[in-house]
């Protein structure tokens, strides 16, 4: 019987076929969950579960930080050289799935290592900074790949506006899904749930790779049109951002923007593990999450009527003061400061949630969108446009300011003394994995 799949198989034209539409897009849920549970619950999974030594809590929680810290900016670095080794090899298989799934193997690996193999204290930091540091190049390699794939799928501009719009919902999916379901169910029982959210997603995420590979098709390579693409440099993309300063704004914009949004997702649990409690703090987040979910997608999915009413700056000061609001009013909620009236209950907070997840719905797109433009204006003025130098800084600066966010996350749960009371709560999480204690006694 012959096999009905066909590795090399490519299609021509700017029509994309229906199945791999479908796949190329349902397999964003699956890589989104795993970047999901790595870069917004990682940090959280070894704040609570009891992998650092109790009496060196905070030095080898830094020593982490910094580890993170030092990878993304290499990350952001590197994304260059990894998209031009992509660019200039060309399996049997294809141009970029090959890569989507040496990345997805070798992703999986790291990712079940981290959460699976726990020696405790500085070995469990030799460990991890080994893992992650593979994690981050070979999820890139599968993430640049993936992305570039999209654009090369058609040239038409509506499908590729649809697919986009396909594979975007279908990433959030998955985001939201990690990050509701974590917080909600980890409380008191972290170690098993971490690992066996480990497991799942993993398994998901790779099973949804390895579909891709097989049934999606790469369209047929204008190799002549490749040639004349531009070489994308982390030199380039500084130098270009000097002489274009509409798009140095933009991306010092989307630099800020990033980090606030990184922020907020960091500190998110712990916020409601100690507003709250522990025991049902995280319940509270995955209530706040589905606000979060249903506040950024439906703006924008109402994006296009926003866009034919009010002009793009219109939409970047509207937005932009919808986020401030939301969040002047999310600082007097709670009973941990002297200015909390606001009580946190999810009646309040929903509508403040939806004030600062729209706005920077609206806020994001207008911005992407105004990345697009940077590349007429560069046209306009020395009569080149480079897309895909600007292309490559939004992700450039989504991890130099990740980077960032990871050390203000570290100094300010050290100075507010979050880091000595999660600590007793990863003893008591060390000693429920052991059968020592009672998910009672560790929530109480």
């Amino acid at each position: 019987m012959k096999c009905k799949f066909k590795f090399n198989e490519t299609f021509t034209g700017d029509d994309v076929p229906k199945k791999t539409k479908w796949i190329y897009s349902l397999s964003g849920i699956g890589r989104d969950a795993a970047y999901t549970l790595i870069s917004l619950f990682f940090l959280t999974y070894i704040q609570y579960t009891g992998v650092l030594d109790e009496a060196q809590y905070a030095l080898q929680f830094g020593v982490i930080t910094a580890i993170i810290v030092v990878a993304r900016i290499w990350d952001g670095i590197n994304d260059p050289m990894i998209g031009s080794i992509i660019e200039n090899t060309h399996w049997k298989w294809g141009k970029y799935k090959p890569w989507i799934f040496l990345g997805a193997v070798t992703t999986s690996i790291a990712l079940l290592v981290l959460f699976l193999v726990r020696p405790v204290g500085w070995g469990f930091v030799a460990i991890f900074g080994v893992f992650y540091l593979l994690w981050e190049i070979t999820f890139t390699f599968n993430d640049i790949a993936y992305w570039s794939m999209l654009p090369s799928l058609t040239s038409k501009e509506k499908q590729r506006n649809e697919l986009t719009t396909m594979v975007t919902v279908f990433a959030a999916v998955g985001a939201f899904a990690v990050g509701g379901i974590v917080p909600m169910i980890t409380a008191g029982n972290a170690v098993m749930s971490y690992q066996m959210i480990a497991i799942v997603v993993t398994t998901i995420f790779f099973i949804s790779q390895v579909v891709l590979v097989l049934a999606c098709k790469e369209r047929e390579r204008d190799i002549e049109a490749e040639k004349k693409q531009p070489k994308v440099s982390v030199v380039e993309m500084f130098r270009l951002m000097g002489t274009n300063r509409q798009l140095f704004w933009v991306a010092l914009i989307i630099f800020t923007y990033y980090l606030g949004s990184a922020l907020l997702n960091s500190f998110g649990l712990n916020y409601f593990y100690f507003s709250v409690d522990y025991s049902n703090g995280g319940t509270l987040m995955f209530l706040f999450t589905v606000v979060y979910a249903a506040g950024t997608i439906v703006s924008q999915a109402i994006y296009p009527l926003l866009a034919k009413k009010w002009s793009r700056s219109q939409l970047i000061n509207y937005s932009f003061m919808a986020i401030v609001a939301g969040y002047t009013l999310f600082f007097f909620v709670g009973n941990i400061g002297p200015l909390t009236f606001l009580p946190l209950h999810i009646l309040v907070i929903a509508p403040i949630g939806v004030l600062i997840f729209a706005g920077q719905g609206i806020f994001y797109l207008t911005i992407l969108i105004m990345i697009t433009n940077t590349i007429e204006y560069n046209q306009w003025t020395t009569g080149e446009r480079k897309e895909s130098i600007v292309f490559a800084i939004r992700p450039l600066a989504a991890k130099f300011s990740s980077s960032l966010q990871q050390g203000i996350v570290y100094v300010f749960l050290l100075a507010g003394g979050v880091l000595g009371i999660s600590n007793q709560i990863a003893e008591y999480e060390r000693l429920k994995a052991l059968g020592a204690m009672t998910s009672t006694e560790v929530l109480d």
